[in-house]
């Protein structure tokens, strides 16, 4: 890892007190490998043992590689949790622009917790979360919802939306 790289940032989202917090973790990617090893590490670290896996102690967990953004083809986001299915590791991993998105944010990782009492979609620009009302969004399709969200959030170029819910046609 680079002397003072971003990627040593974690950042802590909370949905039900709607806060959130940086904290500086270089002995994550010193110490596990890519993506994958970090969510796995802050996973055991967030999520209580005996959780509900559909409940707001299940925390979600999206972490990049050192080589994301660095190396062509080496940007993968990782997301973990605890699965509903197996009550066990739940893992996913997408291409895309997420990876760089949050490394270009200035993280390495972000873990979100908690539950919000109505939907919301969050907006990261750098160090501020924004935690929008999504009501209006609310069981529409990808491609509409994404449209109002990228009309709505300021700014241009590097930047992914990332949707849970069902995949309705728009």
């Amino acid at each position: 890892m680079l002397k003072n790289d971003s990627l040593e940032k974690i950042l802590y989202i909370d949905l039900t007190r709607r806060t959130f917090k940086v904290e500086r973790r270089p002995d994550l990617f010193e110490k596990y490998l890519g993506g994958t090893g970090v969510a796995t590490r802050l996973l055991h670290e967030e999520c209580p043992e005996g959780c509900d896996p559909l409940g707001p102690d299940n925390p979600i967990i999206f972490a990049v590689g050192a080589l994301t953004a660095l190396f062509p083809l080496a940007s993968k986001t990782v997301s973990m949790f605890k699965s509903p299915l197996t009550g066990n590791l739940g893992e996913s991993h997408c291409g895309g622009r997420s990876a760089v998105a949050i490394r270009m944010a200035g993280y390495g990782a972000i873990v979100i917790q908690g539950a919000s009492t109505m939907p919301v979609y969050l907006s990261i620009d750098g160090h501020q979360v924004h935690f929008r009302d999504a009501s209006s969004l609310w069981g529409m399709g990808n491609f509409s919802s994404g449209r109002i969200i990228r009309e709505n959030e300021p700014g241009s170029g590097l930047r992914t939306i990332m949707r849970i819910g069902k995949g309705v046609k728009s």
